[in-house]
C-alpha cells in the first residue's frame, strides 16, 4: 500500500496518524486515509500542483518596483517588464459530437485538459511564477481593502480523525487567505479556474450578485465536492489587486460648485478598446467621402468637413513617409501644397467600404521670392483634392531637398490669404520651423483620432417608484459601424451621481479631454501590432430635450426662446428684432410658458405645460389670442429662423457676467435670461453666490468691488461658464441633434393616439381593439398586437408600442376619429419609415422627400389645430433634415440603446449601500468593463507608479493577454450550446445571417414537375427534363437576409427587367429545389413561384398604393429582395368583427370567444408603406399626396380653434346664463373658415356669427 503514494508528493504518518497520508504537493495539511488519499490523487487540483512542482524553477528578472509596495508585491512587479511574447494562441476545437447526441449533450468543464490543449511556453512558466507571487502577496501582504469577514484560518487539528459526511462542505475545506496553491497560467491574470469563473460571475453587467448571493453560490459549490472554492474576502482581494495593475481608474473630483464625483478614466477606456481585437479592427478614424451615399457617421458632412482639423486624425502614413496637416508637402507634379485635412474615398464607385484610398484636401502655397525673404504664401482660398498616390515628399523629406531644387524653406511660411483680393494674414495654425506637434509628441506612431456620442441623462437609482434620481454621462465610439455603436458592449460608463449637477460632473470629464487632445492618448493598437497616439474628439452631445438644453446653456422648452437651435419665438417675445443683450422690449416674465400651452392641464415629458392658449389665465396683462395672433404664432413656429451659434452665446453670457458683477443686479440677469434664452445653470451657482455676497452693497462702491473679488478672485470669467464651451470643436447649439424617440415616438405618436383614444366613446374603444387585434403584422417584424393594452393603456406605452402603432394607425383609425385628425395621422405614418431608414443612397434626394414630408405632417397638423404648436417638438423636428446631412441617417443619433443602459446603472445603484453612490457605482462599472477586456483576449500592460498614467511600451512583449482558459471561457463553438457569459458582456459574434436562398424543407416527398403548383400556373416557366424531380421548400432566406414563408408578400427584382425598373410585388406560393443539384447540397431553393401584382392606383381613404393580382411568374430565389406588410381595404368595404376566434387562457384553449375583423372582398389589398423594416425598398412605392397650401392650412386651423372656443363658450353660458360674455360682431368669422371638430366626433361644424 505503501507503494501506491509517491513519497514526493506524500508523507506517511505515525502514531495515531498511522496508514494516513499527508499530500505535500498541496500542503494542506490534512491526513487521509488510503480511499480519500487516492481521491485527493485524481483532483485536478493536486494535478496542477503536482506539475508545478515538477516543473523547472525560474529566478524573476529585476525590475523596478514601486516603493508603496510591501516585499511581495515586489516580486508581483518584478517580471512585469521582462515578460517573453506569447506567440500565437490556438483555441481549443472540441471534437465533432455523434449528431445523435445533440439533445444530450452537457459541457463538461473540468473535463476539458487545458494543459494538454495548450502546450505551457516560456511565457506560460513566467505568468506562473507572477501569479504565484500574486497568491503570496494576497496570503501575506496588507490587506488591500478593509473588509468585515474573519481573515483568520485555523488549521486542522492535527491527529484527529476526520471521515466527511455526505452533506458536508467536500472532503477539503474551502480555500482562505492563508493557502498558497501554486496558480494555474493557463487563467491569468487570474490565480486558478475557480477564481476566475467565480469572478466573472461577479461582474456580469445585468446580473450583479450580492454579497449574501454569492455565498450562497459558495456553499453549492462545497456541498458539490468542490476542492479550495475560495472565500468572498479572497474574491475582494484578488479583484482589487487586478483592478489596480490591469483596470480602468476612477478618479476623484471636488466640483467647482462643491460636490464630490466619481468619473472613470476617459483615456483608459480609449486605450482598453484599441487593445481589444473584437473592436478595434472596426473602429474608423477617418471621414469618408461617398459620393452622396449616407449610412455611417463619417460620411456625414460634420466629420467631413466641419471638425476641427487640430483634433481630426492630423496624419496619414504612405510608405515610410507621414504627411501631416498644416505641413508644407510636395506633391508629384512638383506643387507645394498644405493639406487641411484627409479622408478616404472608395476606390471605385460601389466597392465596399474597406476597398478605399486616402485623399487630402489642401491649400496651395505659392513660393515668393525677393531679394528680402525667401518662403511661401498660402492661399487658403486655392484648395485642392489630392489624392495620396500624388504625394512625393513629405515635411521632413521636403527641407532635405529644397535647396537641391531650389525651392524656398519649407520652414518659412510668410502668411496666408484667406479670399482673393485681400491681404496677408499671419500664420498660427503651427510653427512653421518645428511643424505640426502632433510629429514630435508622436515619436514616428501613427496618431489618430477617436470620435465619440456623449450622452447625458437622467435616470432612477432605485426600483420602487420613489424616484432617486441620477445624472449619469455615457459615451460610444461614433467610428464603429451603425450595427454596432448601439449594442450593450459598446457604450461605456463616464460618471454618474445623484448629487452633483450635470454640468459639474462634466468639468471633470472635459478636464480629462482637454488633457488627451492636448498630450495625445498612448494605447496599443493590437491591429497594427504598435503602439498609436491617440485624440479623442466628442462629435455630437446626445440626449432628450431637456438635457440637451440644458448641456447647450437653452432656457428649455417652456422659455419664450424655446429651441436651442435657431432663435424661433413664442407668444410674449418682440418679433421685431433679434434679442440682444439691450434694446430689448420688456415683456412681463409670466409669459415664459405662453409658447407651449396646450388643451390640457397635464404637464408633458418634455417639460412643456399642456394648457389652452385662447383661454389663458385671467392674470393683469393678460388676453386671450385673436385669430391673427394664433396666425401669426404659426407662422414664426414653421417659417425660417436665424441659427444660434457658439460665439454669439458665449459672448451673452460673458456681458450676463460682467452686468452682475458690475452690480446691475439680480432682476436684470434673470430678465436678460429670458430675453435671449441663453441659462447657464453651472454659472447661475456662482453669480447667486456673487449676488448673496454682495447684498446690502452699493453697486460702484470700493466695497462692491471687493466684495465680488473675494468670489471671482480675479478668475477669468470663462472659469465662471458652463464647461461645455471648453470642448473644442463642439457648437452645443449645432451638435445636439434632433432625438428621434422623445421627439417623434414619444413626442407626435404619443399626443396623437391619447388625444385620439380621448375622443372615444366605450363602443368605438372596442371596436378599435378588435381592428389591433386581427391587423396582420406580417413583413413588420413585430409581435401580433395587444388591442386592450394599446387602447386602456394609451397613457402608459413605450417607443416599442408607438412604433407598432405608427405602421398600424392608417389601417384601425380610417372612420373613428374626424378626416382632418386622420390625415394628420397620415401624413405622420408616412414621415416615420423615412426618419428611421437606416441606409440612404443618394443624400440629396432622400432630404428632399424628407422635407416635403415635413412640411405636409406639418401643414396638416396646422389645418386640423394650431394648438399643437405649443409643443416645441413641432418645431424641432423642422432641424432634422440639417442634423441628418450633419450627422448621418437619425438612427445613429437615437438613443434606445443609452436609455436601456440606465437598467445596468441601476443595478449597481442598488447592490451597494448607497453612501457613495457616485464612487461605488463607477467602480463597478470599471471592473465590469475590466472583465469584459480580458474575456475579449485584449492586451493589458501593469500601470506606474501614477494610477492615471498610461503605460507605453513599443515592445510587443510588455503587452500581456489573458490565458488560453479565459479565452477558451468565450469561443465555444458547440453545437446546441448557448454561451451565457459571452452574450451578457455581449462578446457573442453577431450571428452569421444565412445564406440569401437558404432554405427550409416541407414535410413531402420529392415530385416531378409536372406534380407542381408551378407546372399548372406557369406551365412554360421551367424546362421539363427527364427523371428530375423537385422538393418543395416551406420557407426561404431572402437577400435582405429576413426569412420569407409561403403565402408571405415579397419584393422580387425581375432579372430580366431594366435596372431602373421598379421591384415586382408578389405573394410567394411555391418553394423549388431541384434534387441533387448544387444548390440542394449547399440547401437552397432554385425557384420561387410567385402571384404578381400590380399597383392600379391610390386607395381613396388610406392615400396608400392600391394594388391587383395580375400574373403568375417564376423566377430565381436570388431574386427575392425582402417581405412587404400588405393590408385589406377594409375602409372600402366596411368590414367589420363579425368572426369568432377561441380564446386562449394560460395556454389553453376555452370555450370563450372573441370577435375578429371579417374581410370583404379579400382581393381588394393595400400596400403598407408606412412600414419602417425594409424602408429603403417599400419607400420606392410611396404615393404622392397633395400638398396643402401653408397660410391656408393654417387659417382654417385658426378659424376652427376659435369657433370651437365660442362654441364651447355659449354652450356654458346656456347653462349658467348669468356669466354669458357679451359677444362682439368683430369676432365673426368668415363661414368658409369654420372646421369645426374638437371632441365632437363629426367631420364638419358650420358655424356663422350672427350681426
Amino acid at each position: 500500500m505503501t507503494e501506491e503514494f509517491d513519497p514526493q508528493f506524500w508523507a506517511a504518518g505515525i502514531g495515531r496518524n498511522k496508514h494516513k497520508w499527508s499530500c505535500l504537493a498541496c500542503k494542506d495539511g490534512k491526513w487521509r486515509d488510503a480511499r480519500f488519499a487516492r481521491r485527493h490523487a485524481k483532483s485536478i487540483l493536486h494535478q496542477d500542483n503536482v506539475k508545478h512542482l515538477l516543473s523547472p524553477p525560474l529566478c524573476p528578472w529585476s525590475s523596478p518596483t514601486r516603493p508603496d509596495l510591501s516585499p511581495p508585491a515586489h516580486n508581483l512587479l518584478a517580471d512585469l517588464p521582462e515578460l517573453e511574447p506569447h506567440g500565437t494562441q490556438y483555441m481549443p476545437q472540441a471534437a465533432a459530437p455523434d449528431t445523435d447526441n445533440y439533445d444530450v449533450f452537457q459541457l463538461d468543464w473540468d473535463a476539458i485538459d487545458h494543459d494538454q490543449l495548450y502546450v505551457p511556453s516560456a511565457h506560460d512558466e513566467q505568468l506562473t511564477t507572477m501569479a504565484s507571487n500574486l497568491a503570496g502577496w494576497l496570503a501575506d501582504g496588507e490587506d488591500l481593502i478593509c473588509s468585515d469577514e474573519d481573515g483568520s484560518n485555523s488549521p486542522d487539528v492535527e491527529g484527529e480523525d476526520f471521515d466527511p459526511e455526505l452533506l458536508q462542505p467536500g472532503a477539503t475545506r474551502p480555500a482562505q487567505r492563508g493557502d498558497t496553491a501554486p496558480p494555474n497560467a493557463t487563467w491569468f491574470p487570474w490565480p486558478d479556474k475557480k477564481t476566475c469563473i467565480l469572478d466573472i460571475l461577479r461582474h456580469l453587467p445585468r446580473s450583479l450578485f450580492s454579497d449574501a448571493q454569492l455565498q450562497v453560490i459558495l456553499w453549492g459549490l462545497s456541498v458539490l465536492g468542490v476542492d479550495n472554492v475560495p472565500s468572498t474576502r479572497i474574491l475582494k482581494d484578488i479583484d482589487s489587486a487586478l483592478q489596480s495593475q490591469y483596470g480602468i481608474p476612477s478618479v476623484r473630483y471636488q466640483g467647482a460648485l462643491g460636490h464630490v464625483y466619481y468619473v472613470n478614466h476617459l483615456p483608459s477606456i480609449i486605450a482598453q478598446e484599441m487593445a481589444n481585437p473584437r473592436v478595434r479592427p472596426h473602429i474608423c478614424h477617418y471621414p469618408e467621402d461617398a459620393g452622396g451615399r449616407l449610412d455611417q457617421p463619417w460620411q456625414a458632412s460634420r466629420w467631413l468637413y466641419e471638425i476641427d482639423p487640430t483634433v481630426a486624425t492630423p496624419m496619414i502614413r504612405k510608405g515610410r513617409q507621414d504627411f501631416y496637416v498644416f505641413e508644407p508637402m510636395k506633391l508629384m507634379d512638383g506643387t507645394v501644397v498644405v493639406p487641411e485635412r484627409w479622408y478616404t474615398k472608395p476606390s471605385t464607385p460601389g466597392s465596399p467600404s474597406s476597398d478605399f484610398e486616402y485623399w487630402g484636401r489642401a491649400w496651395r502655397a505659392h513660393p515668393v521670392v525677393s531679394d528680402h525673404t525667401r518662403g511661401y504664401v498660402v492661399h487658403m482660398y486655392e484648395t485642392m483634392e489630392v489624392r495620396a498616390s500624388q504625394f512625393l515628399l513629405s515635411f521632413p523629406h521636403l527641407l532635405q531637398t529644397y535647396r537641391m531644387d531650389g525651392q524656398p524653406d519649407p520652414r518659412n511660411i510668410i502668411g496666408l490669404i484667406e479670399t482673393r483680393g485681400c491681404g496677408v494674414l499671419p500664420w498660427t495654425l503651427t510653427n512653421p520651423a518645428v511643424g505640426n506637434r502632433w510629429r514630435t509628441l508622436a515619436r514616428g506612431h501613427r496618431v489618430l483620432s477617436y470620435m465619440i456620442w456623449l450622452y447625458c441623462d437622467d435616470t432612477s437609482g432605485n426600483t420602487s417608484k420613489k424616484w432617486n434620481k441620477h445624472n449619469s454621462f455615457l459615451f460610444t465610439a461614433a467610428g464603429l459601424p451603425r450595427v454596432m455603436v448601439h449594442k450593450e458592449s459598446s457604450i461605456h460608463f463616464l460618471a454618474t451621481s445623484n448629487i452633483a449637477p450635470p454640468l459639474e460632473m462634466l468639468d471633470g470629464i472635459v478636464d480629462q479631454l482637454e488633457y488627451a487632445q492636448m498630450h495625445g492618448v498612448w494605447a496599443w493598437d493590437i491591429e497594427a501590432r504598435e503602439m498609436a497616439l491617440v485624440i479623442p474628439a466628442v462629435l455630437a452631445m446626445l440626449g432628450d430635450n431637456p438635457m440637451q438644453s440644458e448641456l447647450a446653456c437653452h432656457v428649455g422648452l417652456q422659455g419664450k426662446y424655446f429651441c436651442r437651435n435657431c432663435w424661433v419665438h413664442g407668444a410674449g417675445a418682440d418679433s421685431s428684432q433679434r434679442p440682444d443683450l439691450a434694446g430689448i422690449a420688456v415683456t412681463n416674465s409670466d409669459d415664459d410658458a405662453c409658447s407651449i400651452q396646450t388643451g390640457s392641464v397635464a404637464t408633458d415629458s418634455d417639460g412643456s405645460l399642456h394648457r389652452d392658449v385662447t383661454h389663458q389665465s385671467k392674470r393683469k396683462g393678460r388676453r386671450s389670442e385673436t385669430m391673427q395672433d394664433l396666425v401669426d404664432r404659426a407662422r414664426r413656429f414653421l417659417g425660417a429662423n436665424p441659427p444660434r451659434t457658439r460665439q454669439d452665446t458665449v459672448n451673452k453670457l460673458r456681458s450676463m457676467f460682467h452686468e452682475v458683477t458690475s452690480g446691475k443686479g439680480k432682476t436684470r440677469y434673470i430678465k436678460m435670461k429670458t430675453d435671449t434664452g441663453i441659462k447657464d445653470t453651472y454659472m447661475d451657482v456662482f453669480v447667486e453666490r456673487i449676488l448673496k455676497h454682495v447684498k446690502g452693497i452699493r453697486a460702484g462702491s470700493d466695497r462692491y468691488t471687493e466684495a465680488v473679488s473675494a468670489i471671482t478672485q480675479g478668475r477669468p470669467v470663462e472659469q465662471f461658464m458652463s464647461p461645455v464651451w471648453r470642448i473644442k470643436g463642439l457648437d452645443p447649439h449645432q451638435d445636439t441633434p434632433v432625438e428621434i424617440l422623445h421627439v417623434i415616438l414619444l413626442g407626435f405618436l404619443k399626443y396623437f393616439w391619447r388625444d385620439a383614444i380621448s375622443r372615444l366613446n366605450n363602443a368605438q374603444k372596442v371596436e378599435l381593439q378588435v381592428r389591433l387585434a386581427s391587423f396582420d403584422v406580417t413583413g413588420l417584424g413585430i409581435p401580433p398586437l395587444a388591442g386592450q393594452t394599446l387602447v386602456q393603456y394609451a397613457g402608459s406605452l413605450t417607443g416599442r408600442d408607438f412604433r407598432a402603432i405608427s405602421q398600424a394607425a392608417p389601417f384601425v383609425l380610417y372612420d373613428l376619429i374626424p378626416r382632418e385628425c386622420y390625415e394628420a395621422f397620415l401624413a405622420l405614418s408616412a414621415l416615420v419609415p423615412l426618419v428611421w431608414q437606416p441606409c440612404i443612397d443618394n443624400i440629396d434626394e432622400h432630404l428632399a422627400v424628407l422635407q416635403v414630408a415635413i412640411d405636409h405632417f406639418l401643414n396638416c397638423t396646422a389645418r386640423w389645430t394650431p394648438r399643437w404648436f405649443n409643443k416645441p417638438k413641432f418645431h424641432i423636428i423642422r432641424h432634422l433634415p440639417d442634423h441628418i446631412r450633419r450627422f448621418g441617417p437619425a438612427i445613429l443619433f437615437a438613443t434606445e440603446g443609452f436609455e436601456s443602459y440606465n437598467a445596468v446603472i441601476r443595478d449597481h445603484s442598488i447592490h451597494s449601500n448607497r453612501q457613495a453612490p457616485s464612487r461605488d457605482i463607477a467602480r463597478g462599472m470599471a471592473r465590469c468593463h475590466r472583465v469584459r477586456h480580458l474575456l475579449s483576449g485584449g492586451k493589458f500592460h501593469a500601470r506606474g507608479p501614477v494610477s492615471t498614467e498610461l503605460p507605453y511600451s513599443n515592445d510587443e512583449q510588455d503587452w500581456l493577454m489573458p490565458g488560453s482558459g479565459v479565452e477558451s471561457l468565450v469561443n465555444i463553438n458547440i453545437p446546441s450550446f448557448h454561451n451565457v457569459i459571452a452574450d451578457y458582456f455581449g462578446l457573442i459574434d453577431e450571428p452569421l445571417t444565412l445564406e440569401a436562398g437558404s432554405c427550409v424543407h416541407d414535410k413531402t416527398r420529392p415530385r416531378p414537375l409536372e406534380k407542381t403548383m408551378t407546372a399548372s400556373r406557369a406551365p412554360y416557366a421551367l424546362q421539363h427534363v427527364e427523371r428530375r424531380l423537385y422538393q418543395t421548400c416551406q420557407s426561404v432566406v431572402a437577400s435582405s437576409g429576413e426569412t420569407c414563408r409561403l403565402g408571405d408578400f415579397v419584393l422580387a427584382q425581375d432579372p430580366r427587367a431594366a435596372g431602373s425598373t421598379l421591384p415586382l410585388v408578389g405573394r410567394l406560393h411555391e418553394l423549388l429545389q431541384i434534387c441533387h443539384s448544387p444548390a440542394q447540397q449547399r440547401n437552397q431553393a432554385n425557384w420561387i413561384l410567385l402571384e404578381t401584382f400590380e399597383v392600379t392606383g391610390s386607395a381613396d381613404i388610406y392615400n396608400l398604393p392600391r394594388i391587383q393580382a395580375s400574373s403568375w411568374v417564376v423566377l430565381p430565389v436570388t431574386a427575392l429582395t425582402c417581405c412587404v406588410n400588405v393590408q385589406h381595404n377594409c375602409a372600402r368595404h366596411r368590414c367589420t368583427g363579425s368572426a369568432a376566434v377561441s380564446v386562449y387562457e394560460e395556454r389553453e384553449k376555452t370555450t370563450k370567444t372573441t370577435r375578429r375583423i371579417e374581410h370583404l372582398v379579400p382581393s381588394d389589398l393595400i400596400l403598407n408603406t408606412a412600414q419602417m423594416r425594409n424602408a429603403t425598398h417599400v419607400q420606392q412605392f410611396r404615393t404622392q399626396v397633395q400638398q396643402l397650401d401653408r397660410d391656408r392650412a393654417i387659417h382654417t386651423g385658426a378659424a376652427a380653434e376659435l369657433n370651437a372656443q365660442k362654441i364651447k363658450t355659449l354652450k356654458t353660458s346656456k347653462a349658467n346664463p348669468a356669466r354669458q360674455p357679451p359677444m362682439s360682431p368683430s369676432m365673426a368669422v368668415p363661414s368658409r373658415f369654420i372646421n369645426v371638430f374638437h371632441r365632437t366626433g363629426k367631420c364638419t361644424f358650420s358655424f356663422q356669427m350672427i350681426d
